[in-house]
């Protein structure tokens, strides 16, 4: 489906560009996100914690590797890369299952490392 594409296009270049304004912009107002280290509940605190994984590293980036799309139930499972851009290099293969409403908001993030 385009619009989901579009939809976690949107919100994997706003949170390269660590765009907290545009971040928010993509979550519906109940959203959860969830990972091995975070869990946050609320559009607010979802992107708070985020702000807080870019102070934390502030040269993280995620590669965008490939995304299966299921237009029926809104959601998208999207195969990436996050590169610490430490002096390890250090890269981690995620998966981020990402749960759109209606209007193509987010309302999950649920991020599984391996």
């Amino acid at each position: 489906d385009r619009r989901a594409n579009r939809a976690e296009r949107a919100y994997f270049d706003a949170w390269n560009a660590k765009d907290l304004v545009a971040l928010r912009a993509a979550f519906a107002d109940g959203a959860s996100l969830r990972d091995w280290d975070v869990s946050a509940h609320g559009a607010d605190a979802v992107v708070q914690a985020n702000a807080n994984i870019f102070d934390a590293v502030p040269a993280i980036a995620i590669d965008v590797l490939d995304v299966y799309a299921c237009a029926a139930k809104r959601v998208a499972a999207c195969e990436i890369v996050v590169a610490l851009n430490d002096e390890a290099k250090t890269a981690l293969k995620v998966v981020d299952v990402i749960a759109f409403d209606e209007a193509m908001k987010i309302t999950a993030v649920r991020a599984y490392k391996g």
